[in-house]
Parts: structure tokens; sequence; C-alpha cells
């Protein structure tokens, strides 16, 4: 496999089996699975039938109580004070998709409860991430809100906060990132690390559903036709979460299955565009997570990542058929964009080194992608990876890291020589003068090695070897939603090529495996001139991709080589 430039890795099952009776029958026989799915539930952690209720029994009654998050009370007091004295509220978000999804979501329930509302979304290029003062004073001159609600950023915002005060804002915080070591001095400020919350691992949008959820005082559950307003705010909760990578576990798990079960009910305009772009079609099967994080997630972020976010919660609020097919239109040709971009820079930048901690610096790179590059570079080494791009001097980084690997103790060990920095463990942002390269590349290193000290040795986690250890689709379905923390399936398919592999696209090939009868479809710029000819064995990891039309085939992570024995 040497000659794709795609590493071979040594593969283990996700977890050992014991001796003895087979431990997940208790839950193939308590929830009435094919055993084939509840091992899966098993390999990924799920010992006991309870275990496994957030997912096959989504009842509201599962969900945390909203009033239990620490500053909800003040926050749903304050806000209902400005909707009953009719002051103006601006939602200022995020231009990522959990935060269009977020700002989308409370502007949604703000005007239901018959607010005055607004919303702003900063700019990735000329403002960045977070609150800042001089768009702060921009909103006051031109709309003078009364309040300002946060979604998906501000807690670490101490001083434009209090200079806020100054001008006579007042502020509620919804977030999610990392505390920093004071607290904005906000009204209130909602955060799911504060205090001992149930689910610590809510989205910035599941965030603002909790706090919907107490605004519309849907506690313990909601009655009604609240009911199926909530699950529609659910498809919002769903994407962000998908997108932003937070844990699909628990409560989450809950929150984004009944999210994906409702977009197969009547979609707005927009969300029903964004669904037909990516090829999804409701009426025919299942929505699935990985059909949002590779169908819909993508065309959200292009939209901030190429530009201004605001076009993405519009496409999102809008009930205008017309209105929607334009935005639509609009964020295909952002998303076309982003993809050349994105590619362009993948193919040009330096290869990886094996270090600890891949930290690359293109001075020409676009803002908008370092992120998902960086993303493809950890999956391919393993390793925490940093893509940086250069603005007066100044490096911006997107950082992304595997499993196991925590960012944010990483950015403390760097934060002496970084102007900002921030994020989640496996997704974070910093940025430093350029000239102090040297000392946050050392930190870096030094700290990943560190962590991957305590790691065992790189290697993929599978389901098993072949077909087997796969069940139907619909079987399959009863266990979503797959993704972080739950990671889809995957399994080791081997055996000699029936036939030369059958390039398509940007570089990608089709690959068929003698005595399998779904093919292998392999998105990584492999080489079909060497190495992979007839009758060649292959040994490949895997994902399964059920499609109502195609039926199942396989997706190729990479060649992989020995089984890790324990």
């Amino acid at each position: 496999m040497g000659a794709t430039g795609v590493s071979a890795k040594p593969w283990r099952l996700r977890r050992a089996l014991p001796p003895g009776p087979e431990p997940w029958l208790g839950l193939a026989r308590e929830w009435d699975l094919d055993p084939r799915t509840a091992r899966l539930a098993w390999l990924r952690g799920l010992d006991r039938p309870d275990d496994l209720a957030w997912r096959l029994d989504a009842g509201w009654a599962r969900t945390s109580d909203p009033f239990l998050l620490p500053g909800v009370n003040e926050a749903v007091a304050r806000i209902r004070r400005a909707i009953e004295e009719g002051q103006s509220i601006c939602v200022y978000g995020d231009y990522d998709v959990d935060g269009v999804t977020a700002t989308a979501l409370l502007v949604r329930v703000l005007e239901k409860l018959g607010a005055k509302v607004d919303c702003f979304i900063p700019n990735r290029f000329s403002d960045g991430y977070g609150l800042h003062l001089d768009c702060i004073q921009e909103l006051k001159a031109k709309h003078n809100p009364a309040l300002l609600v946060s979604v998906d950023c501000g807690v670490r915002s101490v001083d434009e906060v209090r200079a806020s005060a100054e001008l006579g804002l007042a502020w509620v915080i919804t977030d999610h990132h990392s505390l920093g070591a004071e607290l904005p001095p906000a009204t209130a400020v909602v955060h799911p690390h504060l205090g001992d919350y149930a689910n610590r691992n809510l989205a910035g949008v599941g965030v603002a559903f909790k706090l919907a959820q107490a605004l519309l005082d849907a506690v313990p559950q909601p009655k009604g036709e609240d009911v199926a307003f909530l699950d529609g705010l659910l498809k919002l909760v769903a994407i962000g979460t998908i997108a932003d990578m937070m844990p699909l576990q628990g409560e989450n798990a809950l929150l984004v299955r009944r999210g994906l079960e409702a977009m197969g009910n009547a979609n707005g305009p927009g969300l029903a565009a964004l669904l037909k772009a990516a090829r999804i079609d409701p009426s025919a099967g299942a929505v699935r997570a990985q059909d949002i994080a590779f169908g819909v997630a993508p065309r959200l972020n292009a939209v901030g990542r190429m530009g201004g976010a605001e076009d993405a919660v519009r496409l999102l609020l809008t009930r205008d058929p017309v209105e929607a097919a334009r935005l639509a239109g609009r964020v295909e040709t952002l998303n076309a964009e982003r993809r050349q971009i994105q590619r362009y820079l993948s193919l040009n930048l330096p290869a990886e080194l094996g270090e600890a901690f891949d930290l690359v610096v293109e001075p020409t790179a676009h803002k908008g992608v370092i992120g998902i590059v960086a993303g493809q570079r950890m999956r391919d080494s393993g390793r925490p990876t940093g893509v940086c791009t250069v603005l007066d001097g100044v490096a911006q980084c997107s950082l992304r890291a595997p499993e196991g690997f925590d960012l944010g103790e990483l950015l403390r060990l760097a934060q002496p020589f970084l102007l900002s920095g921030g994020g989640h463990r496996a997704a974070a942002g910093m940025s430093f003068d350029l000239g102090k390269l040297p000392f946050v590349r050392q930190s870096l290193q030094r700290g990943a090695s560190l962590q991957a000290r305590e790691l065992r040795p790189p290697s993929l986690a599978v389901d098993g070897l072949g077909c087997g250890p796969v069940p139907a689709p619909s079987e399959l379905d009863r266990l979503e939603p797959f993704g972080q923390g739950f990671p889809p399936v995957l399994v080791v398919l081997e055996g000699p090529l029936q036939a030369s592999p059958q390039p398509f696209g940007e570089g990608h090939v089709k690959l068929r495996i003698e005595g399998l009868a779904e093919p292998l479809t392999w998105f990584s710029g492999a080489d079909p001139g060497r190495d992979l000819r007839a009758g060649a064995r292959v040994r490949m990891a895997c994902t399964v991709q059920d499609h109502t039309r195609w039926g199942r085939s396989f997706l190729v992570q990479g060649p992989v080589g020995e089984e890790l024995a324990g």
C-alpha cells in the first residue's frame, strides 16, 4: 500500500472479549435486538439495558430539567422581562454550524414568544470568533438592543461584557466552550460546565435548546403543541451537535435521535432545500447522523467559511420557498468553491513528519478551510494536528485531535506564547505572533508526547473481521445516531481484488474484493496504477454505507496491517 501515501495501521477489536457467555446477549433479550446489533452496542461500552434507552426509548421523560442548568433561572427572568416591556433583543451567534443553528433556534423561539428580536453573526475574516467591542458598538448604534443573548460564544469575553454595561447593554451568555479564570459580568451565564449539571457535553445549540425549553416552560416535558414545536427545534440541535463533534452519548444521543426522526416529517423550506441538495430523501428512509455530518453540515459551514454566515441563518429561518431556493443555490456555489480551495491546500501542504504534534504553517492558506484540512491530516496520521495561515504577522490556527488527546490541556501549556486559544478536547483554535512559532511548537510537541504515552499504541479500533459483525440496515438504524463518542461501524475487509480499481471523480477509486458482494469506495486519492491491480491482496478498514437507492457499500478508511493481540 506504499503507493497510496497512506500508511497501514494495525487493528484491534474495540473491546476485549471476556471468556464465558457473550456479555451482549442480555442487551439483545431486553431490547429484542439482533445479537450482532447488541454486540455493536456492547463494543461501544454499553453494558446495561438502561444504557441503550437513550437511543431505543428516546422519550422526553429521560431529558434533564433545563432549570437545573446553572444560569437558566436568571436568563429566563431577564428575557421574559425584555419581552414583557417590549425591549429589543439581539441574538449574537457564531459562524460555524453549531452557532448558526443555535442562532436560528433561539430567534425562532423568541419570535414565538412575541419578542422584538434580531440576530448578528460575526464575520470569520474581519471579526473573528467571539464577542467583539467594535461589533457591539455597531449594534448599539444601528439597533440599540436592550438585551444581547450570546449563543455558542462569550464565556471568555469578560472585557467585552464589562464594556457593554457602560453602553447600557445587558448580556445573557450561553456557551459550552472551555471556561476562563473569570466569568463575564453578565446578567446570566448559562454553561453546562458550571455546577454539576447532568449533561456536560451539550453543544452550543444544545445549551440554546435547554434555555428555549425553560422559556417555553416545557418542563419536565413538553405538552400539547409544544411537543411538535420542540421536536422541530431538535432538527437544529441534531445538525449543530453532529457538526460540532460533541459526544453522541446519554442525553445528546436522545436529542439528536429525536431530531433526526423529526426530519422524516414536514420540514421548513430551508432545511428541505438543504436535504435535497445533499441528496437526502427523508421520505425514502431514516435520516442518519452521517448524512448530516457529510451532507448538510459541510454546506452550512461553507457559508461562514467563505464569507459571512448570515445567509445560513436566513436559510434555516425562511418560510418562503422562493427565498429558500435562492439561498440554497448560493450555499451550493460556496460549498463547491470551498471544496476546490480545500483540495488545493491539502495537496500542497508539506508531508507529515511523524512528530508528536503535526503543526504546519502555510501563510497563504485560506482561513475558511484550515480546520477541515487539519481534520483530514489528523485522521491520516492519528496525531494531534494544527494547520495555520498568517494574517498581518499573526498565525491563525485550527487544531484537531484524535480520541484520547485533549487540546484544551495542550493549549494551556502553550498559553504563555498565545494571543488567544480555546475550544474542545477534539477541536480548537489558537493565534500567536509568528515569531513565537518555535516556542508554540515546542510546547505542543512536549504536551502531545506526554499525552501519547498514556495511550495504547496507535491502531484502529474495529468491530471485527469481515461482514459477519454487520447487521441489516434496519437493525443498524436502531443504534443511531453514530458519530463522535459512538463511532460508525468499522470492519476489516480483506481478499484479492476481482479487477483493477475503477477510478472516478477527483482521484477516487471503486474496488471489489472477491467473495464480497458489496463494492468498496476509497476517497483518498489512491493511485490505481500501482499496487492496486487485479489479484492483489488488500486489507482495508471500511465503514458501512447504507443507501435507500443504492443499497449497501463500504467506505474505505485506509489500509490496515495485522491484528494486535490483547
